[in-house]
């Protein structure tokens, strides 16, 4: 099989999710996560982990910051990062007060320390319309757990046929042994957002993802669910904190 398209298969599993559970919960009652990939710039990390660490702290204090998580990212998709990679993730009560927290004069000085020492992958504002509910707080809490988080773009002019594919593909995922939990968003803030969409899945250990890709290389459908989007960020990681 071209290299590619085995590359497009594991892509392809991180690029889905598993959602079979309808979420009736009315959009504008969800909660809104925050989802930035960072990718630490060279001889930047230790006064990256200081503005992560001065940033998160002012964050946190914020009324309505109810959830903030750091995952490290130790494998990427269709290629490995040259540099560290990290996620955070941070959980709003609204794009309101997104705003309101963004305009305060001193997490905005916060932030432009921390932003000089990453470059961006993907940064996403983010509501579930799939899946169990994504509880932040809760996600990767045992030991050698894996998250998949999944930023892709669907091709112009494809968007049915992701819709239909994907659906064929997490019908064939859903209930395999070690993938624990998957949810899908929509991307409801943040830059270039044209035609985005996010998944992630919960893998019991990175054993279990790799036995899965192996089963499921070669299916059609995996290739034709592949061939409808492009990776914007397509991580595996543990979780920091």
């Amino acid at each position: 099989m071209d290299q590619l398209i085995i590359t497009g298969l594991a892509a392809a599993i991180a690029l889905a999710s598993v959602p079979t559970i309808e979420n009736t919960t009315p959009m504008k009652e969800k909660p809104i996560f925050e989802l930035a990939v960072r990718m630490v710039k060279d001889g930047e990390q230790e006064a990256f982990e200081k503005a992560r660490a001065q940033f998160i702290q002012l964050l946190t204090k914020q009324d309505g910051v109810s959830n903030d998580r750091e995952f490290s990212s130790f494998y990427a998709l269709p290629a490995p990062d040259e540099r560290p990679v990290f996620i955070g993730m941070t959980q709003y009560p609204s794009m309101s007060r997104v705003g309101e927290i963004q305009s305060v004069p001193e997490v905005q000085q916060a932030f432009g320390a921390f932003a000089a020492t990453m470059d961006l992958k993907a940064y996403v504002f983010l509501q579930q319309i799939e899946g169990k509910p994504f509880e932040l707080n809760k996600v990767l809490r045992t030991e050698g757990q894996v998250l998949e988080v999944a930023v892709r773009r669907t091709r112009s002019g494809q968007e049915a046929a992701f819709d239909r594919t994907r659906k064929a593909f997490v019908d064939m995922l859903d209930g395999r042994d070690g993938v624990l939990e998957s949810y899908e968003f929509a991307v409801v803030g943040g830059p270039d957002t044209e035609r985005l969409s996010v998944g992630m899945t919960v893998y019991r250990d990175q054993a279990a993802f790799m036995a899965i890709a192996g089963e499921l290389m070669e299916m059609p459908v995996t290739q034709a669910y592949f061939a409808t989007f492009e990776v914007v960020a397509s991580q595996f990681a543990t979780s920091v904190k």
